[in-house]
């Protein structure tokens, strides 16, 4: 007898499907510069519980799932696809946006890390445009680009966009810096 599938299983068996198939996870998939992994930002296990993403917001109903991502340091670019479950909502059915602005942050810091001396930034400013609601239980995907890298800084545009049906939900622009005391801070990469 099969073990009944709890919502945490079926979000995980959905968005794999739709990750799997999906265009532009095939066309990242295509690169030689390319890696896969399930996580945005690397932590040691016992720092995970003190994360947002990976611990506080991590759950049944909520980041249900880790993340699929796709990283190509040589360009400073990252895609990476989501479930955002109900308990990330602000009004009822509506995915919070300042859960958004924190999934985008974390992309697009991951993406520009790998062209700064330092492999490490902090945000020292984030644009969003909110084209469009995201409903609760949605599929999305963020790609986050480099534009521009001069010395610490770094310019990243990002778009949230719906996974099964391609609509623009959150344009994004942010400028990250390599600060003078990146040395402290945890590698995360």
């Amino acid at each position: 007898m099969t073990a009944p599938q709890t919502p945490d299983t079926d979000e995980m068996g959905r968005l794999e499907t739709v990750v799997a198939k999906h265009p532009k996870a095939l066309q990242f998939k295509a690169r030689d510069s390319v890696t896969e992994r399930r996580y945005v930002l690397k932590f040691q296990p016992e720092d995970e519980p003190f994360n947002l993403t990976h611990g506080t917001l991590a759950g049944p109903d909520a980041l249900s799932s880790r993340p699929y991502v796709f990283a190509d340091n040589t360009s400073g670019s990252l895609l990476a696809f989501y479930h955002l479950g109900p308990r990330l909502s602000g009004h009822k059915g509506i995915v919070h946006g300042g859960l958004t602005a924190v999934i985008l942050d974390e992309c697009m810091g991951r993406a520009c890390f790998p062209l700064l001396d330092g492999k490490i930034a902090v945000t020292a400013k984030l644009e969003l445009e909110y084209k469009s609601p995201i409903p609760v239980d949605s599929l999305v995907y963020i790609l986050a680009e480099t534009t521009s890298q001069q010395g610490r800084k770094a310019t990243v545009e990002a778009t949230v966009r719906d996974a099964e049906d391609g609509r623009d939900l959150v344009k994004a622009k942010g400028l990250f810096v390599e600060p003078k005391w990146a040395s402290t801070l945890t590698q995360v990469m």
